[in-house]
């Protein structure tokens, strides 16, 4: 059977799961509540000095969780998936990822641990209650930090958003490590959130060519990020700044010893209800995302921008559709071989149907990216469009 054909069938099952066990697919009880996405990507890649290609992949996520009292929770993340798309390096020749969802090989053996395939998250969190409007919330366990630092509203989910990874997530050396042990600390008073967490992970950035062994390496990862919701006639906006450091577990860029990476970001959604939308009731978002990271280390860029718009529409009669439009510039470091990466996004969602909690859409995607080495032989420049179905419960 082919891997495609796999993966239709296992969405084909969880979509007659779901109909068939609605107190399955929903809430157990006050306790005990289960959720899931089946999602099918299929994406074309061509360009003016780039081989046409074309891949699909299918994923299931499951999560369950049980909250025995109030203030406590258990939670399970498991994925499942067929098929790898255009992500691995070999098959894309840019830099960035155009799928950002976990796919076949990412479920598998992950950070290097044999005993974790498809266990993306299993925690355990405990809420304080200081007074009405503070709160601490500790959680502990395999945890994936990208929920907790560099989130926004608009571009922050590659199963219903931006399917890029640029979008998604902070790229590559950027982004906090996820599906790995680790603690967080989220501070709560009032419109304020302060959040420190830590994680012991595999070392995956700045690994020299011929040391394969340094693979099985692992470093210590700290982040801390402060953010601010504000209300106002505009709508709803968050204001964050986070910074990150890692223990010293990195080659550097002179192959002379290793050393740390650091860095600091940004990041803003905000809804802009002074512009009227003609499309829908609801207002059109903003989001923009920046970092910076130190480059004495091997990695490909040392400082990034993202920035784009989600429009919600009314199609048919029906909510719940929205358009999402992105762009993000990436600077090559100084000693990386690559000098700047441009890439836009845009994407149009479609409510299929939502009944209950049971919903699914369909997203017509097109992406653009550029790479430009500082060798112009080896410039790459294509465009990839595809659609993304998605159901959850």
């Amino acid at each position: 059977m082919r891997k495609r054909d796999l993966a239709v069938i296992l969405s084909g099952l969880t979509l007659i799961s779901a109909q068939a066990l609605p107190g399955w697919g929903f809430e157990v009880n006050e306790k005990l509540s289960f959720e899931g996405t089946s999602t099918i990507v299929y994406q074309w890649l061509d360009g003016s000095n780039i081989k046409s290609k074309n891949r699909g992949s299918g994923a299931i996520d499951l999560g369950l969780s049980f909250k025995p009292t109030e203030n406590n929770e258990f939670y399970v993340l498991g994925s499942f998936a067929s098929g790898n798309g255009l992500k691995p390096e070999n098959v894309s020749p840019f830099k960035l990822k155009p799928n950002a969802d976990d796919l076949e090989d990412d479920v598998k053996n992950i950070n290097g641990h044999k005993q974790q395939d498809n266990i993306l998250e299993l925690w355990y969190a405990h809420t304080f209650n200081f007074s009405n409007d503070t709160s601490l919330k500790i959680t502990a366990g395999i945890i994936d930090a990208t929920k907790y630092i560099a989130d926004n509203r608009f571009a922050d989910d590659e199963i219903t958003q931006f399917m890029n990874e640029v979008f998604v997530d902070p790229p590559a050396n950027f982004t906090p490590p996820s599906y790995d042990l680790g603690i967080v600390a989220e501070l709560t008073k009032g419109p304020f959130t302060l959040r420190a967490l830590g994680m012991t992970t595999k070392t995956e950035i700045g690994i020299p060519q011929g040391e394969e062994e340094a693979k099985e390496g692992f470093y210590q990862y700290y982040a801390l990020q402060l953010g601010y919701n504000l209300k106002s006639k505009w709508g709803e906006g968050n204001y964050k700044i986070f910074g990150w450091y890692t223990s010293n577990d990195f080659y550097k860029r002179n192959g002379k010893g290793k050393d740390s990476r650091y860095g600091l970001g940004v990041v803003i959604d905000q809804d802009l209800g002074f512009i009227k939308n003609p499309f829908s009731k609801n207002p059109i978002g903003f989001f923009l995302l920046g970092a910076w990271e130190d480059d004495d280390t091997q990695v490909d860029y040392d400082y990034y921008i993202s920035a784009g718009f989600n429009i919600p529409f009314c199609f048919l009669g029906r909510e719940g559709n929205e358009i999402g439009i992105g762009y993000a510039y990436l600077d090559g470091a100084d000693k990386a071989d690559i000098s700047n990466t441009h890439a836009v996004e845009a994407y149009a969602k479609f409510n299929l149907f939502s009944y209950e909690k049971l919903k699914s859409d369909l997203t017509l995607d097109f992406q653009y990216m550029k790479d430009n080495y500082k060798k112009s032989s080896e410039d790459k420049e294509g465009f990839i469009v595809g659609f993304r179905w998605n159901l959850s419960f």
